[in-house]
């Protein structure tokens, strides 16, 4: 008997007993919804779930959800950053074709190296930073310039005509002159109130000259 034919007759031996016993167990619906270990109502979103006896592979969902076809007995791993493969058999002789169960994965946790991260190339270079080196300025100082009176005014200079303003000026005077339709407009010169008033801030001082001595 040649190598060739007996290669031949153990692999259909062993498919034909693979597929008896694949025959022999129940298919099973596996699903589940995988938390974190630590935190109960925390669902793990996009875990990996992977039936080692099959090879199929599920995804849980946002909410958790995963749900794949496998057989009683098979392995499963439930793997995912940041947390431990967890190990699962689905159980034999369940009473019906579907297992549902939740699951819990413990987190990992790694310690990294301590690293200093320097804004130089050198430490040799820190004495010349630290001396050349631009202070910013702080909330107090950044107001005081925003609110000086020189950069105030050169804004407004620097601003164009505002729309708002030269809409409500015009609907003003088109207010007013409706107001006085068909009589004669009041002259402030004529005016007895203003010209009391004026006389007294004249008497007082009002208009002197500060500077003036």
């Amino acid at each position: 008997m040649t190598f060739k034919r007996v290669s031949t007759l153990f692999l259909i031996f062993f498919l034909s007993s693979f597929f008896s016993r694949a025959q022999e167990r129940k298919v099973i619906q596996f699903s589940g919804v995988l938390y974190s270990a630590d935190t109960a109502h925390l669902a793990i979103p996009f875990a990996t779930v992977y039936d080692y006896s099959t090879g199929y592979i599920a995804i849980s969902n946002f909410t958790g959800f995963f749900s794949l076809v496998g057989y009683e007995g098979d392995t499963i791993f439930f793997s995912t950053l940041g947390f431990k493969t967890k190990q699962f058999i689905i159980p034999k002789e369940n009473e019906t074709e579907k297992f549902v169960s939740n699951f819990f994965l413990e987190p990992t946790f790694y310690m990294l190296p301590e690293a200093m991260v320097y804004p130089w190339g050198s430490l040799d270079q820190f004495p010349y930073a630290f001396i050349h080196t631009p202070i910013p300025d702080d909330d107090l100082e950044r107001a005081r310039k925003n609110l000086n009176p020189d950069y105030l005014r050169s804004l407004a200079s620097a601003q164009g005509a505002d729309p708002n303003i030269n809409a409500r000026m015009v609907m003003n005077n088109y207010s007013q002159t409706l107001y006085y339709y068909g009589q004669a407009h009041p002259i402030s010169l004529l005016n007895a109130f203003a010209w009391s008033q004026f006389i007294s801030d004249l008497k007082s001082g009002k208009y002197k000259n500060p500077n003036k001595k």
